[in-house]
């Protein structure tokens, strides 16, 4: 077909010294397209997805799935120089830039969201004073803790908007119990979680602290489904952290997420778990 062309009709590669790689990928994205003289319509035809994509990939508001970079090297008939970019980016969301990337970028878009965090209460549920308590325990250096603790806020304001995410969330009963700053911020963050837990798209379950299976104790993690993209996730250890929608890392994560889930209390049940140990961080 009229698109396949040789190799020897490539355009160079972007080279800008201090270009990250997402820029690198929408700026060949663009010259690749324009090269042809395609619409963004034209070119989305022929990577079966919509033309929206396309506009707001080479726009930088959204990040290519491997799928995409694969179909964009057959489209233009080029030898994986796409997904060698992508792999480039998927590369460079390890380590300390995960979190930006995660919190900026994917998280936003995501249609519904799965976690699973050992031993403290997720993020997108703590309250202030539990997180500013969570940073303070020695976690970042003392004057980084109020920018953390405005990061972590940040994050969550995607629960508040018109059409929020769904949420699953799998809470360890042993953060349930742990203490984080006095009792009286433990009892109010998991009044918090009881209001949370009250919400339509909102689903917390408590997995108990003598679960079946150890699936969860290699690290937390969490699920984040995007329309017209691949599932993502992020996957948090004492080592690293990093964000990939790699297929089998992917499907290696959902298999850990329902097992976890398949030991879980009901939702009714849960609710009653956090009242009573609500109770007795009130008590003390």
């Amino acid at each position: 077909m009229s698109f396949l062309r040789p190799a020897l009709e490539e355009p160079p590669m972007a080279k800008e010294k201090n270009t990250s790689p997402k820029d690198q990928f929408r700026q060949e994205l663009r010259k690749c397209r324009t090269a042809k003289q395609w619409t963004h319509r034209a070119l989305a035809s022929r990577l079966n997805c919509g033309h929206s994509l396309v506009g707001a990939i080479e726009r930088g508001t959204r990040n290519p799935q491997l799928r995409f970079a694969e179909k964009c090297d057959e489209a233009f008939g080029l030898d994986e120089r796409f997904v060698k970019l992508w792999k480039r980016m998927n590369n460079a969301f390890s380590g300390a830039q995960w979190y930006a990337h995660w919190a900026d970028e994917i998280e936003p878009e995501a249609r519904t969201l799965r976690s699973w965090v050992p031993l403290m209460i997720p993020g997108l549920l703590q309250t202030e004073e539990y997180a500013r308590a969570m940073f303070t325990l020695g976690i970042v250096e003392e004057e980084e803790v109020e920018d953390h603790v405005r990061a972590r806020l940040a994050r969550q304001t995607i629960l508040g908007r018109e059409k929020p995410p769904t949420l699953w969330v799998l809470v360890d009963e042993w953060a349930l119990q742990r203490q984080v700053g006095p009792p009286e911020v433990m009892a109010r963050q998991l009044d918090h979680l009881l209001t949370l837990s009250g919400r339509s798209r909102v689903h917390i379950q408590v997995l108990p602290a003598d679960p079946e299976t150890t699936a969860g104790l290699a690290g937390g993690f969490m699920i984040a489904e995007i329309d017209d993209q691949p599932t993502t996730v992020y996957i948090d250890s004492a080592a690293q952290a990093e964000v990939t929608s790699d297929p089998e890392l992917v499907s290696i994560i959902l298999r850990r997420y329902d097992k976890l889930r398949a030991g879980a209390l009901r939702v009714s049940e849960s609710q009653q778990v956090i009242k009573r140990w609500r109770d007795s961080w009130t008590s003390k």
